[in-house]
This record gives structure tokens, sequence and C-alpha cells, in this order.
């Protein structure tokens, strides 16, 4: 890296942090990418901003890494949430002066448009996150296309993502890099398993678990009613579902469960931190991610997927977008049709009924994300990477 230490490295980072730290989605890879710079000896300066505060405020905090956090209100606006691009803008280009690289998401715009102009002004490498479509949706496409030409590499989460970056922004340096997870951190823990399920009164019970947001692409309702039906034949099955609704419109998931008499068979967990979600995972049997086949899921490769392999636990998926090039069919993993109650209902209960077969697989799952998805894994793609973007912004 032009014969410079990789310890000598600085980065500025910019992207969204959930303010309640269970790392959602974006927010978890987010979380995980900036693991991985740190392993790789990069001081890591992060700018970041949330939409889920009280009010209006800038916080500066200096821990493990220097942070500046955008406050905005959770009632704000979603187009008033965009003028946050002023203050990340300021911070960023105070910053970059002294970095000699920005990584940043490639959701929202309040991330990537002033990474991209930071990137120009100061004439310092840009790397583009590529991990799902816009978030607002007002700026022009071509802002979009601009920030995605002149990035000097992209990190696409999908292979879908890939091509889309090569064909529609016609975009040469694309790298498809799916999620690295901290797989010390996600794996089974047999003494939290049993003191998770004493608390949560599951001692007796097969559990079949979820985490994650309410959205409802999620696909819970098709959860529930597959596990309703199975509730007739099983009756020491249960559902625990862990996460809460994040944005409006969001599912009713609680309604939903009163509707179908399901109160005493569904425990619901509230969103956890981070590095305290794989506590949970230990208490369950089965995990499951019943996403259904809608544009946002085609594009995305969801981080819980890896995240519920690498737990040595049965994981069943709806076989869409990323999901498909995670997971192999019954070999460490099982895909099931989005969407599809009783596809999801025959596949669960084929595990019920095959509890070694299921646990073979269950351990290639965890193989995989070792061999494929771990933070060493992700981290020699990484440094490789930006051996070729330090030399180019020199």
């Amino acid at each position: 890296m032009n014969n410079k230490k990789e310890d000598s490295l600085k980065m500025v980072c910019i992207g969204q942090l959930l303010s309640d730290g269970s790392g959602v989605g974006g927010s978890a890879r987010f979380k995980n990418m900036i693991s991985i710079f740190e392993n790789l000896g990069i001081e890591v300066n992060l700018i970041s901003f949330s939409f889920f505060s009280d009010r209006f405020y800038i916080e500066h905090k200096d821990e493990s890494f220097k942070t500046t956090i955008v406050h905005l209100p959770k009632k704000l606006p979603k187009v008033l949430k965009a003028l946050a691009i002023f203050p990340v803008f300021y911070y960023a280009l105070k910053e970059s002066r002294d970095s000699d690289f920005i990584f940043t998401d490639f959701i929202t715009e309040v991330s990537y448009i002033p990474a991209t102009i930071v990137g120009k002004i100061l004439n310092k490498p840009v790397i583009l996150d590529y991990i799902d479509t816009n978030f607002f949706k007002i700026i022009p496409s071509f802002v979009r296309e601009y920030a995605a030409r002149n990035a000097n590499i992209i990190f696409a989460i999908s292979n879908y993502l890939q091509n889309f970056a090569k064909t529609e922004y016609n975009c040469k340096n694309v790298l498809y890099l799916p999620n690295g997870i901290d797989t010390d951190l996600f794996q089974i823990d047999k003494v939290m398993r049993n003191k998770k399920r004493k608390e949560l009164n599951i001692e007796k019970d097969i559990v079949i678990g979820y985490t994650g947001s309410f959205a409802y692409y999620e696909g819970i309702p098709v959860l529930l009613e597959a596990f309703k039906n199975l509730n007739k034949k099983y009756k020491n099955l249960k559902v625990a579902i862990m996460g809460k609704a994040y944005f409006d419109g969001d599912e009713d998931i609680a309604e939903i469960v009163k509707m179908n008499d399901l109160e005493e068979k569904v425990i619901f967990i509230p969103a956890q931190p981070y590095e305290k979600v794989p506590d949970y995972l230990s208490s369950f049997d089965i995990l499951c991610c019943s996403k259904l086949d809608v544009e946002i899921n085609r594009v995305a490769n969801p981080i819980k997927v890896v995240e519920y392999l690498s737990m040595t636990i049965p994981t069943v998926c709806s076989a869409v977008g990323g999901i498909n090039d995670t997971i192999t069919n019954n070999k460490d993993g099982f895909l099931v049709k989005p969407g599809d109650v009783k596809s999801l209902e025959n596949k669960i209960e084929w595990i019920l009924q095959n509890p070694g077969v299921s646990k073979k697989v269950a351990f290639n799952g965890r193989k995989t994300v070792l061999d494929k998805y771990s933070f060493s894994a992700t981290e020699k793609n990484v440094q490789n990477a930006l051996v070729n973007i330090i030399n180019v912004g020199k």
C-alpha cells in the first residue's frame, strides 16, 4: 500500500448506526466492516447519523475510535432527514484531510453524497459499500450513478448488486464482498443456552427463532401461519420473535399473534444489542428467515442468514436473492419457496422428524461460514482491494 504499513493507514467511515445498538440489517454490516478495518490495523474515524433520536444534536465520542454522530428526531419527515447531508459533509471534509481513504455505505444519500464530494475535493480514494437499494429516493438517479462511477471500488454484498453496478452504472471495479461476521461471537454457548431457556421458560419446548425487524418483507406472518398449522401436531413447539417495528408501516406482529390465538405459544423478546444476539440464538432449536419474494429481498444478502448458520443450529430460509448464494439446500441449510406457508411448514416438520440429519446440515452451515464468511476470510479480500485503491489514490 504505497510502502505504508497497514497499521499507519487512516480512514473516515461514513454511515448509519441504529441508536439502540441492535445491529439490524445494514447497521450490522456497517459495524462488522468497521471491525474488519480495525483488525487490519487501520485507524477508524466514524461519522454517523441516527434517524431515531428525540431531538437534533451533534454527539462526539472518543472510545475505541473517534466518532461523530448527527442525531435527528424520529418524527422528522424523511425529506427533512436528508438535510443531515450538510453536517455530515462538514465533518467528513474536516476529518478526511488527514485520512488515506473514505469508506461509506451506498444506501443513504446522507452517506455517499458527502463521501463522493469530499473524495473529489481532497483527492481521496472512496469505497462504496453497496448492500441495498437507495433509502430516500428523492435525489435524481444521475447523482447516484455519478457516485458509483467515481468510486475507486464498490463492495457489492450480492451477485445481483455486483452485476447491477457493472451493467447499469458501467462500473469496472466492483468486488463481490458478502457479509463477514465474527464467528467467535456467533457460536452456540451451552451455558447461555441453559440460562436463557430457563429465563424464557422454554426448557421443555422446541423453539423456532426469528430475529430482526417487523417489516412486511421479512415475512413473519408466513412463519406464524406455518407454525399455527404445526402447533396442532407438536404441542411442545413455540416461536420466539426477537426485534421490533423500526419504521412506520411495519407489521403489528403482536396483533397478528392475538388474532390467531397464539399468545401462549409466541414469545416476544425486545431488540437486543448486537453482541447479545448470540445469547438468545443459542437458546433456540431452529432458526428461520421467511423473507418474501419482493425487490428489496432480491437485491439483498441478509446478514442474519450467515449469523444463523454460524450458530450450528438448523436454519430454514426463503430462496430469494443472496440467500441462494449463501445456502446450498439440504447441505448447509434449508431453502423454501418464498411466501409459501406449506413449503415452510413441510421443511420445519422434516427437521423435527429428522434431528440427526438436521444436525449434520447445521454443522456444515457453521463450516461454510468459517470458510467463506468469517472476518478472516473477508479481511483478505478487503486487504487486497486496499492495496489497489491506495496506489490509485496517490
